[in-house]
């Protein structure tokens, strides 16, 4: 957000300027002059320090209607030191005027990395695993100890059934076979689920 430089008018009497004392930017600010009363003529200028840094983006002698704001770009140069030098703000053909001390600072180099020589070298993956071992997740993914028999049954019982409907060639048997490997299988998925 461009920051303002707030400028009243006209707030209690004609041609009256009220503005703080000094105002410090490091970038293109905006000088809102705000109209109180009737409308007034005013004149924005920069003295020739703040000039070298600072440029008024508008004609310097403006118009402010009655009861509204008018805003005044300033456009602010890069500055390797702080700049300072005076904005002057007046009305009723300089009858009433206000100088305000601007201090044009230098850019801030907020978003600066700081670098340090540890960047430079590779990172290592840490040596002690965070998760369980190899061992652990094989055990976590076989059957438990109570399990084993019953899927061996279950085995045995499929070879059996393959055998017998393989050996007779009946179509009644052949559906037994079905039904029997059908049977295992349900039972395999209730017991490792």
């Amino acid at each position: 957000m461009t920051p303002v430089l707030l400028v009243e008018l006209n707030r209690g009497q004609l041609h009256e300027v009220e503005a703080p004392a000094e105002f410090a930017t490091s970038e293109p600010f905006s000088v809102e002059l705000r109209n109180h009363g009737e409308a007034v003529h005013v004149h924005v200028r920069a003295d020739d320090a703040l000039a070298a840094a600072a440029r008024i983006d508008a004609d310097g002698n403006l118009f402010v209607e009655r009861e509204t704001t008018k805003s005044v770009p300033v456009g602010v140069g890069p500055v390797d030191d702080p700049v300072t030098g005076t904005l002057e703000i007046a009305t009723g053909y300089g009858s009433e005027s206000r100088t305000v001390e601007v201090t044009v600072e230098p850019e801030s180099d907020g978003d600066a990395v700081a670098v340090d020589e540890t960047l430079s070298k590779p990172q290592r993956p840490d040596p002690t695993p965070d998760g369980p071992s190899l061992g652990e997740r094989l055990a976590g993914a076989l059957p438990g100890r109570r399990v084993v028999p019953v899927l061996v049954l279950g085995i045995v019982a499929v070879a059996v059934a393959a055998a017998v409907a393989n050996a007779v060639r009946s179509p009644a048997v052949l559906v037994g076979a079905g039904v029997v490997v059908g049977a295992v299988l349900v039972a395999v998925v209730a017991l490792l689920r």
